[in-house]
């Protein structure tokens, strides 16, 4: 009987830290809390610059599960695959389903997921937070 309670209660931890993984945290909605932008404002108008870092604030993430994403922007929503890597924090989505053709999402660290796009005329950083 004891060996079967020793048994139990290591199943318990095994379960909570299977629980715990940084992939299982990251399940939810993601809202945009921060976005950067470095351009070149001789080659692009400060206007669209503006347009570019409000649109960029609507988006959402929503980690449904182990792999399945759903990208929300604005009225639109795009189903998508997703991989992550807990080593790098690394996260990678595809719409085709299968995970081929991966594009790099950003990186989960410190409970935030930093997103980083480079443009033929300056870069957006965009800065994700877990929704409450």
């Amino acid at each position: 009987m004891k060996k079967l309670i020793v048994l139990g209660g290591v199943l318990m931890l095994v379960l909570v830290y299977a629980c715990n993984t940084e992939k299982n945290k990251m399940l939810g909605i993601w809202k945009v809390t921060d976005v950067k932008t470095t351009f070149d404002e001789t080659r692009v108008n400060p206007s669209t610059l503006q347009q570019v870092a409000e649109l960029e604030k609507q988006t959402m993430l929503n980690f449904v599960n182990d792999s399945a994403l759903t990208i929300m922007m604005g009225e639109k929503n795009f189903d998508a695959f997703y991989s992550f890597d807990e080593a790098s924090g690394k996260i990678f989505y595809s719409f085709d389903g299968k995970g081929i053709n991966m594009n790099d999402l950003g990186v989960y660290k410190d409970g935030v997921i930093l997103s980083e796009s480079e443009t033929p005329v300056g870069s957006i950083q965009v800065t994700y937070s877990k929704s409450k």
